[in-house]
């Protein structure tokens, strides 16, 4: 039995085979993935969402694939293939996850290299990456997958310590003190000494005394945003 037949279920020599699918919506179809003669085959369902066999749906055929990776290129070569392709609607994933972990890590992690994302569309790739948090108990491949999760900085692009899925646009500690005004001149942020929380900002060299009443601050031509983080201390990140 190859490994689309432990996939998808059934042998290659019987005649009653059991196909299991996984469904993928985008904003217009329904899609189904099914083991064919050793290859996976992609079909569109427009009658019926809720059929899982082919006693019960009607299939089109749209495309042939030679392997799950083609087809994992073929729905990621869209720029915004985040947003046609909704994770949390795949039924069935924990099946198939081990096969699909790289695929995902690789494709979030260049999607926030490249950092090409509105920062609405950051919580549909979040919707990826939880997909391996949700199931790394599932193997230990899926397990070190998750941890191979990246995010850079958003000013000099070097990949940062650490994950941060929720700023994945956030510069790193090395580039922070390079922050300034609109006119260069060089300014910090911190949290309320009394309250612990907050964003207030000051021109570096005043021991906190000369206020910078702004969020917005920058690296050379660089636009950037510094607000309190959710956890408590002060996130610097680029401004859409």
């Amino acid at each position: 039995m190859n490994i689309f037949s432990k996939l998808f279920g059934g042998s290659n020599n019987s005649k009653n085979q059991v196909h299991k699918h996984y469904v993928l919506y985008d904003s217009k179809n329904v899609y189904y993935l099914k083991k064919m003669q050793k290859t996976i085959v992609f079909f569109p369902d427009r009658i019926n969402t809720n059929a899982l066999s082919e006693a019960q749906t009607k299939h089109i055929f749209t495309k042939k694939f030679r392997s799950l990776f083609e087809f994992w290129n073929y729905i990621t070569k869209s720029k915004k293939w985040y947003l046609e392709y909704q994770a949390n609607s795949i039924e069935h994933i924990g099946n198939y996850i081990e096969i699909l972990a790289p695929l995902i890590v690789n494709s979030t992690n260049e999607l926030r290299r490249k950092m090409e994302f509105s920062d609405i569309d950051i919580y549909s790739i979040a919707a990826w990456d939880d997909l391996l948090f949700r199931y790394k108990e599932k193997s230990e491949l899926v397990f070190k997958e998750s941890q191979k999760l990246k995010t850079f900085c958003a000013n000099c692009g070097k990949e940062r310590m650490g994950f941060s899925q929720r700023y994945p646009k956030s510069i790193c500690h090395e580039c922070s003190p390079k922050i300034t005004d609109n006119t260069g001149r060089s300014v910090e942020f911190f949290n309320s000494p009394i309250e612990g929380y907050g964003c207030q900002g000051y021109y570096s060299g005043t021991n906190q005394q000369e206020k910078y009443e702004s969020d917005i601050c920058f690296i050379q031509a660089k636009e950037f945003i510094a607000e309190e983080a959710r956890f408590g201390g002060i996130v610097i990140y680029l401004k859409e």
